[in-house]
């Protein structure tokens, strides 16, 4: 069982900003083992070298913990809030209604593995990550202590989703690409299914799983089992997470071109030629009758649902390559220049802008007061969208590539070296 130690040393924070990296505490029972037990000079009986052993081999199936630390935590059985979708909800505003304090403090750090991929899934009491090292890994919230990992036939890229009592993911053809059910509490494999490589996330709707592979194929299949119920092939590569709506499923491609695909049978019904491609997921409106859009050509997009048709379309002026967020009539999106874009969803001749001089390709996180950003040289900055003024920063090791989240008043940022950061 391979553990995570959580790091509570806020001066690792100036550190980092020195160009300084601690190393997080390992474990040290390698030494101990050779200044407490040294067979070339161990001269005692055979039945004190017994007791030794075992004492040695108890110590072993210990997970370390730093003094004052919590006892290790159990993995929940299930969560009452799901993530069916990437950022937790089709409008990406899981973070609306949070605040942070005036001044966030560090509050654990967790390595998780060479680099996390994908939006982190993060629950009541946990946090569930995807990585480049084909794991899937729950951490506690309350702690950053790792519960289990499950290793898969793939990398992840995507991010999971969580259900109640079930976790999906998807890999990517390295070597194989599938798509996984996990059991929340252990992490153990309920079924896979062969799909082809998968980069964006997975869509949650009900008892169905939507995915859309590197090579364009779009999937429908069913939670219960992984049983693939249809397959269509669109041109170009899927990069953005397909979007389930009441009048049909969404998906985007690196053809610069939006599907919408029947439910049902997946077949084409209609299709719309963008301004470059769609690489951050789509949010979906209220009622599911309009989608926001960015595209690398520069564009923030409203298209109106199931016609397939633009209301409006804002030039941002540089790639849009995160996700845009919608919250309280407001669509929120950076671009890579860092320009951050409010768009009245209802009057998008109102829309304004403010440039924070970053380059990023994470979406904004709009909170109940202030909306987070953060930078490709790992920067976190909250952001005063009336002024533009900032009115709180952090930096950590970056790239990061996917939006901070805020649950619970609690700040929960994935750095670029396989480390998770949380605040508060």
């Amino acid at each position: 069982m391979t553990c995570a130690v959580a790091q509570r040393d806020e001066g690792d924070l100036a550190a980092r900003a020195r160009g300084h990296h601690p190393r997080a505490h390992r474990h040290r029972l390698p030494d101990a083992l050779r200044q407490g037990f040294d067979p070339l000079r161990f001269r005692h009986r055979g039945g004190i070298l017994l007791a030794v052993v075992c004492t040695v081999n108890a110590i072993g199936c210990t997970a370390y913990s730093p003094a004052g630390a919590a006892r290790v935590a159990l993995a929940p059985q299930r969560q009452e809030t799901p993530w069916p979708v990437y950022l937790g909800t089709p409008q990406h505003d899981a973070s609306a209604a949070e605040t942070l304090s005036a001044d966030p403090r560090p509050r654990w750090r967790t390595a998780i593995g060479r680099a996390v991929r994908g939006g982190p899934a993060v629950g009541e009491a946990i946090i569930l990550v995807g990585t480049v090292d084909r794991q899937v890994a729950l951490l506690d919230r309350a702690t950053g202590q790792v519960l289990w990992r499950t290793r898969l036939k793939g990398t992840l890229r995507g991010g999971p989703l969580l259900e109640r009592d079930r976790v999906y993911a998807a890999t990517e053809a390295s070597p194989e690409g599938r798509v996984y059910a996990l059991q929340l509490k252990d992490g153990r494999e309920l079924w896979s299914a062969r799909t082809g490589s998968i980069a964006a996330s997975l869509a949650l709707d009900h008892d169905t799983l939507y995915a859309a592979t590197e090579s364009g194929m779009v999937l429908r299949l069913a939670t219960a089992d992984g049983k693939v119920a249809w397959r269509r092939r669109l041109p170009g590569a899927v990069r953005a997470p397909p979007v389930p709506t009441p009048g049909g499923v969404v998906v985007a491609t690196t053809a610069d071109t939006l599907f919408l695909l029947d439910r049902a049978t997946g077949e084409v019904r209609r299709r719309l030629a963008t301004a470059g491609a769609v690489l951050g997921g789509p949010a979906l409106g209220p009622g599911g009758t309009e989608l926001y859009i960015g595209t690398t050509g520069g564009h923030v997009v409203a298209v109106a649902l199931p016609q397939l048709s633009v209301t409006w379309d804002v030039d941002a002026g540089d790639a849009v390559l995160g996700a845009p967020a919608l919250t309280r009539d407001t669509v929120y999106a950076l671009t890579r220049n860092g320009t951050l874009w409010l768009v009245p969803r209802a009057d998008a001749l109102r829309a304004r802008s403010l440039p924070l001089k970053i380059v990023a390709t994470a979406g904004p996180t709009p909170l109940g007061r202030g909306v987070l950003v953060a930078s490709v040289t790992g920067e976190v900055v909250l952001v005063d969208p009336a002024s533009g003024s900032i009115g709180w920063r952090v930096q950590i090791d970056g790239p990061i590539e996917q939006p901070p989240l805020v649950r619970g008043g609690e700040l929960v940022v994935v750095g670029g070296r396989g480390d998770i950061h949380t605040y508060r």
